[in-house]
């Protein structure tokens, strides 16, 4: 079924006033009632749409990343070129590009754990190529495999990537040998 294009409209609206906003003050700072006003509806039609500020400021990162991710085209390459897709995710997906391109992600009082995010799309891309069977425990298996990816590159630079990647990729080939 079709969305309703005031809708859509709406929304995209309310996430193009968030931007706007999110490019002269931090998240913590910025309140319905000033979005609203911006944006140039009630608060009731924002809560109508979102439960507040920072369900709005996650579905655009989330937004964010899932069309970040949702342009790479070599997923299934996880499973069967770990060392591959490892070398080409970490080239692709550099936190600090992402901090240039999407200036209002911020490591505040209520910044979004970035590897988490990107897990979460990950893991529903990896499990789409319909590699291994869709089960719990596969979901499990790429979750770790990801989080074991993710959460070491946000400790390290760039100069580790070659031993991320040699590391990684090994779990990845041991899990689903």
């Amino acid at each position: 079924m079709k969305e309703d294009l005031r809708v859509v409209k709406t929304r995209r609206n309310i996430k193009s006033e968030m931007m706007e906003l999110l490019q002269k003050k931090p998240v913590e700072k910025i309140t319905v009632t000033e979005l609203a006003s911006q944006a140039f509806i009630n608060k009731g039609t924002f809560y109508h749409h979102y439960s507040d500020i920072y369900d709005l400021y996650h579905e655009l990162v989330s937004d964010f990343i899932e069309n970040t991710i949702g342009s790479l085209d070599y997923y299934e390459e996880f499973f069967t070129e770990p060392e591959r897709f490892l070398q080409k995710f970490l080239c692709d997906f550099r936190v600090n590009d992402i901090k240039k391109t999407f200036p209002f992600y911020t490591e505040g009082t209520h910044s979004l754990f970035l590897p988490y995010y990107v897990t979460e799309v990950l893991l529903n891309r990896l499990m789409s190529v319909n590699y291994v069977e869709n089960t719990i425990e596969n979901r499990v298996k790429v979750q770790c495999c990801i989080t074991a990816m993710t959460a070491t590159k946000a400790h390290f630079d760039e100069a580790y990537n070659n031993i991320i990647v040699k590391v990684v990729s090994k779990m990845i080939r041991s899990t689903f040998e």
